[in-house]
């Protein structure tokens, strides 16, 4: 097996290097959620074999939870002539949009995959327009009941009211109404409780952008709210100077500030992506057929957990799974399923599927002190008694870096996602391409310009 970096470095080196610490302190209290994937119900079937090697990527991703969102319409006929909803689970228990449902959920519930269940809007094709008409929380919560009490899905942990109910693109006849909205989440929040559902958690507010949104939700909806969540697309900027940290940790400052038991609750990006050289007019970022795309979500991930969140959400697994409403698909997945030609993971699936397995469901993020270069930021976890450091250089300069790492551990395996050093199978995970070793605790990193790098004590499964 190839060593590295085992040698000392020479003078001039050694004298230049950063040194940062891994501390055995923790960012919070609360375990991280994992990274997640958006796994929304395909609007037509996908081809089988293509499917499976979907799960499979998934799976072995060690994916954290699934966010899945669908439409009432899944689900829900209409209304009988005494106002009654007629669901499809009794009606018509083949309908092709259910079973699609019931196909993401099976998939979690047998790999364990905690899901974070929602719906898009109010059904306006069943005549409802507003979140607050009483008839759409009734509905959603007889569907959850469904779920778990006769199909048995034990992994349905959250609830979202409305997806980004602050945006006008989600309000179909008026600007978005945040006390109708808050109205409808209060509604819900009862229904659930009325069936013995309280296990299931609110998540919310699901915004996108809208400090005042989520900030008022937090004020005035902390009693229903289980878990707080947001929508983040940053800037580029806005990943590379570190103000998307600086924007979490004053979020997570409102949270704790406004909510009475805001330190105790989840919080975490229910959607995330980049939005520099996004096709506004298409929904479409072809930057995530990029490497730097990959460079960029992996600062952007290890800033989500720096500033304290428990987990980020990649929007979104495939091209295929939805329309851009001109015709074509959204292009942000990790890769297009419509094809087997197109079915090859993209380079982000690689940094954040690597990312995934090492920032595993119930790891606690620990802090990462001392003096690194602007370019580079780092994070570390602990999960039991294995660790994983994650390191991202934005600079197309090389660096050189000294880790003090923790006590007791001398031997660690390297993954490594850098444009033309990264060691990956035929679905796109990066393989371990090496170890290094300490000298007196002390990791001596050379790092190329641009890219990843995981060091493990123990090597990341298959």
């Amino acid at each position: 097996m190839k060593l590295l970096a085992v040698t000392l470095l020479s003078a001039s080196i050694v004298g230049s290097a950063q040194t940062a610490r891994v501390t055995d302190t923790p960012v919070n209290s609360v375990p991280f959620l994992g990274l997640g994937i958006e796994f929304d119900p395909y609007p037509e079937p996908v081809n089988d074999a293509r499917w499976q090697t979907m799960l499979g990527r998934v799976r072995r991703a060690d994916t954290g939870f699934l966010r899945v969102m669908s439409s009432a319409t899944d689900y829900c006929g209409g209304f009988d002539s005494a106002g009654n909803p007629i669901y499809l689970w009794k009606s018509e228990p083949e309908a092709p949009a259910l079973q699609r449902i019931y196909d993401v959920l099976d998939f979690a519930q047998k790999n364990g995959i905690e899901v974070l269940l929602g719906e898009w809007s109010s059904p306006g094709k069943l005549g409802i327009r507003s979140p607050d008409d009483p008839r759409w929380p009734r509905m959603v919560a007889d569907f959850v009941q469904h779920l778990i009490r006769d199909k048995h899905y034990t992994v349905i942990q959250f609830y979202i009211m409305m997806n980004e109910p602050n945006g006008d693109w989600m309000w179909r006849r008026s600007k978005p109404q945040f006390d109708q909205w808050s109205a409808g989440v209060q509604l819900l929040r009862k229904e659930l409780d009325a069936r013995n559902l309280q296990s299931v958690l609110l998540a919310g507010p699901d915004n996108s952008g809208g400090r005042e949104w989520f900030n008022r939700s937090i004020a005035e909806l902390h009693p229903v709210y289980g878990a707080w969540e947001q929508h983040i697309y940053a800037k580029d900027s806005e990943v590379l100077n570190g103000e998307l940290e600086q924007q979490l940790f004053a979020d997570g400052t409102t949270i704790t500030t406004l909510d009475p038991e805001g330190g105790a609750k989840a919080r975490f990006i229910a959607e995330s992506g980049l939005v520099t050289g996004k096709i506004e007019e298409l929904d479409q970022q072809p930057r995530v057929h990029d490497f730097d795309y990959g460079v960029l979500m992996a600062d952007y991930v290890i800033q989500v957990a720096r500033a304290g969140w428990l987990g980020a959400d990649a929007w979104d697994l495939d091209d295929a799974m939805h329309g851009n409403g001109k015709g074509g698909q959204k292009i942000w997945g990790f890769w297009d399923s419509r094809s087997l030609e197109t079915m090859h993971p993209r380079p982000w699936f690689e940094s954040w599927s690597l990312m995934s397995r090492a920032m595993r469901r119930g790891s606690t993020v620990m802090r990462v002190t001392g003096d690194l270069p602007a370019s580079v930021r780092a994070t570390a976890v602990k999960f039991q008694s294995d660790w994983s450091v994650v390191i991202v250089n934005d600079s197309a300069a090389p660096v050189s870096l000294d880790f003090l790492m923790p006590q007791g551990i001398s031997h660690w395996y390297a993954y490594r996602y850098f444009e033309n050093d990264r060691k990956t199978d035929v679905d796109g995970f990066i393989q371990n391409s090496g170890t290094l070793r300490t000298s007196n605790g002390i990791a001596r990193i050379q790092m190329p310009g641009r890219g990843l790098l995981i060091l493990t004590n123990k090597k990341l499964g298959r």
